[in-house]
């Protein structure tokens, strides 16, 4: 059970730009041995629910951005406000029981930035905190167990890093968002993968750090697993199934076939120097485990 959070207060006390990255660390302290969590990408289209029987055991979820679609032909991407209905009809009315208490530490991704990515900041201070979004790159900490292990998560919006804005069209907001936030230039990229550095040193005494051990990803409507190697020590595991399917990336060494939607289930224990995962099929109510690892 989610003991305390120290650090965190809810009302926005600080003034700062959503692509700034979080001048604080955000930290959870956990009575549990085992820090047990879900990976959910891309699960915004048609209020699928993908995941949503599978939330009774576990802390947090990860939300691994674009949370609203376009879902019909006279909807709008992403969300236009915090009073949006799309709260509700998508998320609130959706996931039920624990997962409908514990919360979503969430990332953006491009469709979210194709409207108001600002409001989805807002609703985390204004309206609702479990949809945690406080800024488009933040740092947390989970403390968890007797030997108070210590998990440190770095969220980034790599949205900033991949998309080319003299390449972009003006069709949807990313563009004009790119731009009204002054992200559009090679030096603001830099700017961001500083502090990724500079949070990653500060965080060197984290048994575990996220983007180092593991980085976990959606945009991809897939589920799949690349194993670290000598050249890329780095375990990449590409949740973006979470209501859309599509054909997977070149690299891995596991994936399941397009047509799937489903969801990472991990657990770490407290006396463990290892991750146990698995890959769970959710296409169906009938949800079964597909791939598992450590």
């Amino acid at each position: 059970s989610l003991k305390t959070n120290t650090t965190i207060t809810f009302g926005q006390e600080l003034n700062f730009m959503i692509t700034s990255p979080y001048p604080k660390v955000f930290e959870e302290v956990y009575d549990d041995s085992t820090l047990d969590f879900i990976v959910l990408g891309d699960w915004g289209f048609n209020a699928n629910g993908t995941g949503r029987k599978h939330g009774d055991q576990i802390h947090v979820a990860f939300a691994m951005g674009n949370s609203f679609y376009k879902n019909f032909k006279k909807d709008h991407q992403g969300v236009k406000s915090i009073d949006d209905p799309k709260w509700k009809k998508n998320w609130l009315d959706v996931y039920k029981g624990k997962l409908s208490e514990m919360p979503w530490y969430s990332v953006a991704g491009n469709h979210d930035w194709y409207n108001n990515i600002t409001a989805q900041v807002d609703y985390y201070w204004s309206r609702n905190n479990r949809f945690f979004l406080p800024s488009l790159f933040y740092v947390r900490t989970s403390v968890f167990g007797p030997e108070k292990t210590k998990v440190a998560w770095i969220h980034i919006d790599t949205s900033i890093f991949y998309y080319k804005y003299d390449t972009l069209s003006n069709k949807n907001l990313l563009k004009s968002n790119l731009l009204n936030f002054g992200v559009h230039t090679s030096e603001a990229v830099e700017e961001r993968l500083d502090w990724i550095e500079k949070s990653l040193a500060l965080q060197e005494d984290a048994k575990w750090i996220f983007v180092v051990t593991a980085y976990f990803g959606g945009h991809t409507h897939v589920l799949e697993y690349q194993s670290p190697k000598l050249s890329s020590p780095v375990a990449i595991f590409t949740s973006g199934a979470g209501s859309r399917s599509s054909g997977g990336c070149d690299g891995k060494d596991w994936g399941m076939p397009e047509g799937t939607l489903g969801f990472l289930h991990a657990k770490i224990e407290s006396n463990s120097d290892e991750m146990s995962f698995e890959f769970v099929d959710a296409t169906t109510y009938n949800a079964k485990v597909v791939y598992q690892g450590k």
